[in-house]
Order: C-alpha cells, then sequence, then structure tokens
C-alpha cells in the first residue's frame, strides 16, 4: 500500500490553475436561466457545482458502511443530486491508509453520477478526510481527487493520526 500510495501522490497537483469564477450566471454571461450545463475541465467557467462525500460506519459492525454523495449549486447553495449506497468492507480500518478501505465506495458514487450523464457533475469535491495535512501528505482526498480526477478539498477532524510517521 506504501507504494501504491507514493505512486498516487506522485500525480497530485498542488497549484490551482482553475480559472473559476464566483460570479452569479446571469453577471458571468448575461443569462438567468440557471440551468447551465458545466464543462468539467472548469477552464473559463464558474465554479456552479460543489459535492461532498462521507461514509458513515454502523455502531454493530464497523465494515458496514454508508457513503454518500450531495452536490450543491454553489450559487444558491440548493441540493441539486444526492445518492448514496450501501456496502459491506472487507478492508479493515489501517491508520494512514483510510483511502483504500473508502475510496472505492465514493469513487462508485461519482461513476455512478458520471453515467447518470445529468450535466451536475461536482467540479470541487469536499471530502470528510485528509488530503496533504496527512501523516504521509496523502489522504483520502487527495487520493480520491486523483483517482477521480477532480479538485479536492480535505475536510479532516484531525490533521493527521498520531502514531504515523511522516515519511
Amino acid at each position: 500500500m506504501c507504494r501504491e500510495q507514493e505512486f498516487l501522490k506522485s500525480r497530485l497537483v498542488l497549484q490551482d490553475d482553475f480559472s473559476w469564477t464566483l460570479g452569479t450566471s446571469s453577471e458571468q454571461n448575461g443569462s438567468s436561466s440557471g440551468t447551465d450545463v458545466v464543462d468539467r475541465s472548469t477552464k473559463g467557467h464558474r465554479l456552479r457545482y460543489v459535492g461532498g462525500v462521507d461514509l458513515s460506519f454502523s455502531k454493530s459492525d464497523p465494515s458496514f458502511a454508508c457513503g454518500a454523495l450531495v452536490v450543491l449549486d454553489f450559487e444558491t447553495l440548493e441540493v441539486v443530486y444526492e445518492d448514496f449506497c450501501t456496502v459491506q468492507l472487507t478492508l479493515p480500518y489501517i491508520p494512514g491508509f483510510l483511502a483504500f478501505r473508502e475510496s472505492p465506495v465514493l469513487l462508485n458514487l461519482l461513476e455512478r453520477m458520471e453515467r447518470k450523464d445529468s450535466g451536475l457533475y461536482p467540479q470541487l469535491l469536499m471530502v470528510d478526510g485528509n488530503g496533504i495535512l496527512h501523516p504521509r501528505g496523502f489522504g483520502l482526498a487527495s487520493h480520491l481527487g486523483v483517482l477521480a480526477n477532480i479538485p479536492t478539498i480535505g475536510v479532516g477532524k484531525t490533521v493527521g493520526q498520531p502514531g504515523i510517521p511522516s515519511r
């Protein structure tokens, strides 16, 4: 897992080169339809759809989890898409390698959304987990961002995990 984590970390993009704007649709292009289809490249477009993902575990059986994906319209903060799935996980929790346990579930939710071709696919994803503040600089948010090819923001409850060496 360390080798794969390091390989994926080598594909991490750390600089922000997106030309997103944060104005309203009417400010952006003179339209007020509110139904603009977003180009996933994000070049020259306003930030419109922001997603969030998380996994929640059963207290009685920590291998049983529910993954969720919610997408908001950044302008109105209205939920425009939501999905969830329940899974039985086979990989145990290993400190420092949460991404290997959780990312397959979250990737599945993103892939399901993409197959629906709804035009609502998030341009930015907030992830319940660390990104580069992980002890090895590559937590769940970074891992998911690289695999799904989407910019992510890690929203971890703690900075890293105690007892894990940084390299």
